[in-house]
């Protein structure tokens, strides 16, 4: 089987969750199934990095190389188009061309898209597709006009009806797909994310190098996430500068991401004197800096307004680092009875939480428990499996 993998989204210079399902899922498969071929389709001026790196040059054709970063498999295969993704994109909305099998050279047995795009695709051509999460549909004010005009470029009424086979990473998620697109429920399939092997709760000799590095408090919670409404930062400040006046516990707040949309009040309202002497927005970090990061911080606050998954309560879990968040879409389902769950509109909701967590020590030992114990229900290679049977089942 020829598989033709669109990794064009890796090329986009801020990381993002999106970017982190595709990178560790296809490392999962790579390992796990090496009988199909995979051809990887970037564009853009610069190909994504460090996983995917080009060998030998062909033209506008790229092989994997196989570096300490990226696996030594023999049947993937790298395609990178240097032209300007605007160009390109433009090109496919107003005259659907190239199709995404032209792009590609050659017509695959079978297309996966790990997340909507901007992809004529041949009707004859089967196609799984991954989708995150309904937010464009359900939450439209929580995206720029940018982004509101870009989901409606990528046509996703005919991306999702069309699929041979859809996947969620919840079935939150995928109760949403079903209420508002007609779409078989049998087609639709819930694989949920995993959590790296650099995520568990034993302290490393690096760690006191990242405390120091990021000039990390000595008592704070975390947050993990991009900047923008959606992660209902404004709530966690108040709820935080609540539960500090009251208990005179000098707890800090560490903010872990980069910006997204609308982050101007959310950037002044960290500036402002009465809070940022306690806060630290330390911007994006390596993968491998956010373990040391959990590992440090007395819980995860984490009171999203939707989430289509929740990556970070599971890496936060898989530290020992207790766990606040949301009641509401696929938290509950993600963090089970492993987090205290709140409700996000209401800030005294969270600074009870953690007047909670940080008062009983046997309330933070049993959620460290069952916060290990929830994380080893997720892995990649779980993930990796179940995709590679939606592959085999979408042919047949």
């Amino acid at each position: 089987m020829r598989v033709l993998v669109d990794i064009r989204h890796l090329t986009r210079p801020q990381p993002s969750g999106v970017g982190e399902y595709t990178r560790e899922l296809l490392e999962a498969i790579f390992r796990l199934e090496q009988r199909y071929d995979y051809t990887l389709l970037s564009t853009g001026r610069h190909a994504p990095s460090p996983v995917f790196s080009p060998l030998n040059v062909e033209g506008q054709r790229y092989a994997h190389r196989p570096t300490p970063n990226t696996l030594q498999v023999p049947n993937i295969h790298h395609l990178h188009i240097p032209i300007p993704n605007k160009i390109l994109h433009a090109s496919m909305v107003l005259r659907h061309d190239p199709t995404i099998t032209k792009l590609a050279g050659g017509r695959p047995d079978l297309l996966f898209l790990p997340n909507l795009n901007i992809a004529p695709i041949p009707p004859e051509l089967p196609y799984v597709l991954t989708v995150h999460d309904l937010s464009w549909r359900l939450f439209p004010h929580f995206f720029s006009r940018r982004m509101r005009l870009w989901h409606r470029l990528t046509r996703p009424e005919r991306l999702i009806t069309h699929a041979r086979a859809i996947i969620t990473p919840s079935h939150a998620t995928r109760e949403d797909l079903l209420r508002l697109f007609p779409v078989p429920a049998e087609h639709v399939h819930v694989i949920a994310h995993g959590v790296a092997d650099l995520f568990h709760p034993t302290f490393e000799t690096r760690d006191h190098g990242v405390r120091s590095r990021y000039k990390l408090p000595k008592r704070f919670v975390v947050f993990l996430g991009t900047i923008e409404p959606r992660k209902n930062l404004l709530t966690t400040l108040a709820a935080i500068a609540s539960y500090r006046a009251q208990s005179r516990d000098n707890m800090h707040l560490v903010v872990v991401g980069g910006n997204g949309w609308n982050t101007r009040p959310i950037r002044k309202r960290f500036a402002e004197p009465d809070v940022r002497v306690w806060t630290h927005l330390i911007g994006a970090v390596p993968a491998e800096d956010r373990p040391a990061i959990l590992r440090s911080a007395q819980a995860l606050v984490w009171p999203s307004l939707y989430e289509g998954f929740g990556l970070p309560i599971l890496e936060a879990m898989a530290c020992g680092t207790p766990v606040i968040t949301s009641l509401v879409a696929s938290l509950p389902e993600v963090g089970g009875d492993a987090a205290l769950y709140i409700d996000p509109t209401n800030p005294h909701d969270v600074t009870m939480a953690l007047h909670s967590l940080v008062q009983s020590p046997t309330l933070r030992a049993l959620l460290r428990e069952k916060g290990f114990a929830q994380a080893k229900n997720f892995s990649w290679n779980t993930s990796a499996k179940k995709t590679i049977e939606v592959f085999e089942k979408a042919l047949h």
